[in-house]
């Protein structure tokens, strides 16, 4: 399996380099940066002052060409995302292969500490491979410390591994996923 890497508005590079590596260590796949491709300005909620993420995935779809389920696109965004009915989102996937993660709420100083860089990167990679294990059919796991477990708020996210617990592994392994 490959998955595209699309920076979507600004991304630093030093974050889609290091959620690369680490979704290639994590998952033993190859990954591949694409082209970065602008927010769609209708996404934009000017009340919410964030990006209305099924809005940017539909357009982003597009725009990448997600016409093949074994090529999951893995969108970044560094603009704050929410989703219908919820007050923000870390990501969302799409079952057409589109996964889209913002690094906005990631990002220590959102929450008026330091910038961060190492954190902000562990945090990316969490999150990426989080969406990534739902695309691979995984729902939310019950471990606190498990990658697929639920994070309503960065302190999760800081909580988990950035692996697979073994009850997951063997979900995925059901479905012929080895990692």
């Amino acid at each position: 399996m490959l998955i595209r890497i699309v920076p979507i508005g600004k991304v630093e590079e030093g974050v889609l380099s290091s959620v690369k590596e680490g979704l290639e260590s994590a998952l033993g796949i190859r990954c591949r940066l694409g082209q970065a491709v602008d927010l769609p300005v209708e996404a934009y909620n000017r009340w919410r002052r964030q990006f209305d993420a099924e809005k940017v995935i539909d357009r982003i779809c597009s725009a990448v060409g997600v016409i093949d389920r074994d090529l999951p696109v893995l969108g970044i965004t560094g603009e704050d995302i929410y989703y219908d009915g919820l007050n923000f989102v870390f990501g969302l996937e799409d079952p057409a292969g589109f996964c889209l993660v913002s690094i906005a709420r990631l990002r220590p100083e959102f929450y008026g500490e330091r910038p961060n860089f190492d954190r902000l990167v562990q945090r990316s990679v969490k999150e990426a491979l989080h969406e990534i294990g739902h695309y691979l059919g995984l729902s939310h796991c019950r471990s606190p410390e498990c990658v697929m477990s639920f994070s309503a708020c960065v302190e999760d996210i800081d909580r988990k591994k950035t692996e697979f617990c073994s009850n997951c592994r063997v979900r995925m392994a059901t479905k012929g996923i080895n990692i």
